[in-house]
């Protein structure tokens, strides 16, 4: 008898991550294609997810918001005093003070939002969250319970992710299971920090679940898993809710297709821009002449 040796199928070459994210800045860099990069494969800006949802997609409640922050912050009787010496003074510097007032919110409620990502990831890959800022506590506790109660798995959680076909980059929150959801396969979860949630998240996950690439742990490009469902979880002080976006692969494809439609909108911009010119000029006839 003949013994068969089975040898081991040859695992592929590693592929280097045509990725790079800069945090100054907050940019991206994708490789033309995968591969050593070299004169005919360069690193090119590409744009990320969450801007090119921001300018192809108008903002209604933002544009409420905004003075409604100036308003709330004017009427408050803690800042009497200060709203005094700023009327008393030059007029110039307090309209630029009071402008400023959504922008420091905005600002404020962004490290907010980063620090309790922060923390977040630490609970996927740890299970544990040390050191957390009291100011956060309400946050991180609803956010444990949450992953208690649904019985969160954690896959993979803050990979960049690519899509050289549609020229897109971002950063996806975190990859799980749960027996309770889409059957215990593979689903995507977005965290939110902000007031309310918002449709336009579900094109972020739809985006996010159709990459071609993220970038694993040792900086190589892995084929993008296939993701069955997409869900956002609305992390506040007061605990954690969580609300379906995508129910199945059918949805996440709609999604994706509006996502690729506000994409091609900001894309667009300098094109739509550059349509007004210069206002046309009166035509001399002979008739116009002699008129």
């Amino acid at each position: 008898m003949t013994t068969q040796i089975s040898r081991p199928t040859p695992r592929p070459a590693p592929v280097p991550a045509g990725l790079v994210f800069t945090h100054n800045g907050h940019r991206y860099k994708l490789s033309q294609k995968p591969g050593p990069i070299g004169a005919d494969n360069k690193f090119l800006p590409v744009t990320g997810v969450t801007t090119l949802i921001g300018g192809g997609i108008p903002k209604p409640a933002l544009v409420r918001w905004a003075p409604r922050v100036v308003a709330e912050w004017v009427t408050a009787p803690e800042n009497r005093e200060q709203l005094d010496t700023l009327l008393a003074g030059d007029p110039v510097a307090a309209v630029r003070e009071l402008k400023e007032l959504p922008t420091k919110a905005r600002d404020e409620a962004g490290v907010r939002g980063t620090a309790v990502h922060n923390l977040a990831e630490t609970l996927h890959s740890t299970g544990e969250a040390p050191d957390v800022p009291e100011e956060l506590l309400g946050f991180v506790e609803g956010y444990v319970k949450f992953l208690d109660d649904w019985q969160i798995t954690p896959v993979l959680a803050e990979r960049p992710v690519g899509n050289r076909k549609d020229w897109w980059a971002g950063t996806f929150d975190l990859l799980c299971t749960s027996p309770f959801l889409a059957g215990g396969k593979l689903i995507q979860i977005d965290l939110k920090t902000s007031r309310g949630v918002y449709g336009e998240t579900a094109l972020q996950t739809g985006a996010y679940s159709k990459a071609e690439f993220y970038v694993d742990e040792h900086g190589n490009e892995q084929p993008m898993p296939e993701v069955h469902a997409t869900y956002v979880a609305h992390v506040t002080s007061e605990g954690t809710h969580l609300y379906e976006l995508g129910a199945d692969r059918a949805a996440i494809d709609r999604h994706y297709a509006l996502f690729l439609a506000a994409a091609f909108t900001h894309k667009t911009t300098k094109e739509r821009d550059a349509i007004i010119s210069e206002p046309l000029t009166i035509p001399h006839t002979e008739m116009s002449a002699a008129a």
